[in-house]
């Protein structure tokens, strides 16, 4: 029992240092910031809200946060998150949609992903601006970063990832990424020590998505090359882009 506390103890220790680097290295929360936590319902949005509930240590402690969740309307049933916000004693809201139903519409022209996740932010926006918040946190972790290169890369025509601090609205709000130097096992794992709650997922997109893909695709990668770390060395090469053909092509 013991152990099993020590380990858990290390793993939040390692989460909490990670968070709080990423934080302060990006500068991402200051003196009278309202911070607003996305929370979708997944582990990884779970970890953040449990990040920000224990409080984050050495960094500015002169912030509030509020939790909010945007119901897409997959399912018409109370799904229980609610429930856990009130068990945590938090600020929260909860705003109820259709964008299911839109995203899944036959007649939509983008695929479903895209529709969802534009009509999400849309809400997200709306209640950051209504609640006064200027910041929104996700819980986008590394491997989300790397595969939203890709996924850009080879759907998009365009190199362009997830950054770890993005200013919106000319500079009014700014979306933050604390677990940015965290990968997604290591959420997945404590996530599964602190026995967050897991809500079924009802898109019929789910599993199939191009982002599913991508992860397939880096882990066979990774299975055929054991001594090349595949993941880290796409995350590294973000810092380190060569411009040359870029110029050269604009000449």
């Amino acid at each position: 029992m013991a152990e099993k506390y020590n380990a858990q103890k290390r793993l939040r220790r390692f989460i909490r240092n990670r968070t709080e680097k990423a934080i302060l290295d990006f500068d991402m929360i200051q003196p009278g910031d309202r911070v607003l936590i996305g929370v979708s319902g997944g582990l990884d949005s779970w970890c953040l809200l449990q990040m920000f509930h224990e409080g984050l240590g050495r960094l500015i402690r002169d912030f509030s946060f509020l939790a909010v969740h945007i119901d897409l309307g997959f399912d018409k049933k109370e799904n229980g998150i609610e429930t856990y916000f009130k068990a945590m004693g938090i600020d929260y809201r909860i705003i109820k949609t259709d964008i299911a139903s839109q995203a899944l519409d036959p007649e939509a022209k983008k695929n479903p992903c895209f529709i969802c996740s534009l009509y999400r932010r849309r809400e997200i926006y709306q209640v950051a601006y209504q609640e006064k918040c200027n910041k929104i946190a996700y819980g986008h972790h590394k491997d989300d970063i790397v595969e939203t290169l890709l996924i850009n890369i080879m759907y998009g025509r365009k190199i362009e990832t997830m950054m770890p601090v993005q200013e919106v609205f000319n500079g009014n709000m700014f979306i933050i990424r604390p677990f940015t130097y965290i990968d997604e096992d290591v959420l997945k794992q404590f996530a599964t020590e602190l026995k967050f709650p897991v809500f079924d997922k009802n898109c019929p997109m789910d599993g199939h998505t191009r982002r599913d893909k991508i992860k397939q695709m880096i882990k066979t990668l990774q299975q055929q090359e054991k001594n090349a770390n595949i993941k880290e060395n796409i995350f590294k090469s973000i810092h380190h882009v060569h411009i040359e053909f870029s110029e050269k092509h604009d000449k």
